[in-house]
């Protein structure tokens, strides 16, 4: 399901149940009563709802860079890649068609393999072992001359570089916001929204949308913390093309990147 579909149900049921928690308590405490305390609630709602918006603020903006942290992290292993796939075009034609098919394996079982796994919190076995056959091919190759062994030496650079950007990678899908903190937010927002049900107000319409407007602007901020927290996984994870596969090099557009190089 789509994260519009998810964020629709999440505003719309937090809308539902303050607005009736509000009516509940409109029929069970009279006007008059709600309002002689509206001026001693008012301060004390005034401190919870400053609070609750700054503990808001500082865990959606934890969640956003932790999200885009591990976007940079694909996309630095992404450039390792291609950097590593065109400086092989340097080695002999049975290394290079090697090299090629190598990194091409790694990349595609990164994206076909390891990315649904990372949505579990783990890692593939299969991305391991083809990160590992990747050094194997880089280590039985032995440069011939001065210029093939430049690029070898610049091949492996990258090659350490991809091993630090797939660690961080993997290191960046752990960082979640922890459950206690799950507890403290949605608690301080029942009590928010639990809050504004209890003021007494003429007009009860107008009530209900002031009630509503706090509810959709406290869930639009926790469903945006639900779906940015698990960047690989969740409402909204890394983005992917259509058909979950990676696109790669057919061997005709091989030869012409070859050629154009």
């Amino acid at each position: 399901m789509s994260a519009l579909f998810w964020g629709i149900l999440v505003v719309g049921t937090t809308v539902a149940l303050a607005i009736g928690g509000m009516l509940l308590v409109r029929r069970s405490v009279t006007l008059a009563g709600l309002e002689k305390h509206n001026l001693v609630a008012g301060n004390i709602y005034a401190v919870v709802g400053v609070v609750h918006a700054v503990l808001l603020a500082f865990i959606a903006i934890v969640v956003w860079q932790q999200h885009t942290l591990a976007k940079t992290r694909v996309e630095q292993e992404a450039n390792e890649l291609g950097d590593l796939y065109r400086d092989a075009q340097a080695f002999p034609e049975k290394v290079r068609i090697r090299l090629h098919n190598q990194i091409r394996t790694y990349t595609r079982v990164v994206v076909e393999k390891e990315w649904p796994a990372m949505a579990n919190g783990e890692a593939s076995p299969e991305a391991w072992e083809a990160y590992n056959q990747l050094w194997l091919a880089y280590q039985q190759f032995q440069p011939r001359n001065a210029y093939e062994n430049a690029w070898y030496g610049e091949s492996l650079g990258r090659l350490n570089q991809l091993g630090d950007h797939r660690r961080l990678r993997l290191l960046a899908n752990r960082s979640a916001v922890p459950r206690i903190m799950w507890v403290v937010l949605l608690g301080a927002g029942m009590i928010t929204i639990g809050f504004s049900c209890f003021f007494g107000t003429e007009n009860i319409g107008a009530q209900a949308l002031m009630v509503a407007a706090l509810a959709t602007t406290i869930s639009l901020v926790l469903f945006l913390i639900v779906a940015l927290d698990q960047p690989f996984s969740g409402v909204y994870p890394m983005p992917r093309s259509r058909t979950g596969r990676v696109r790669l090099l057919s061997p005709k557009q091989q030869q012409s990147h070859s050629s154009c190089s």
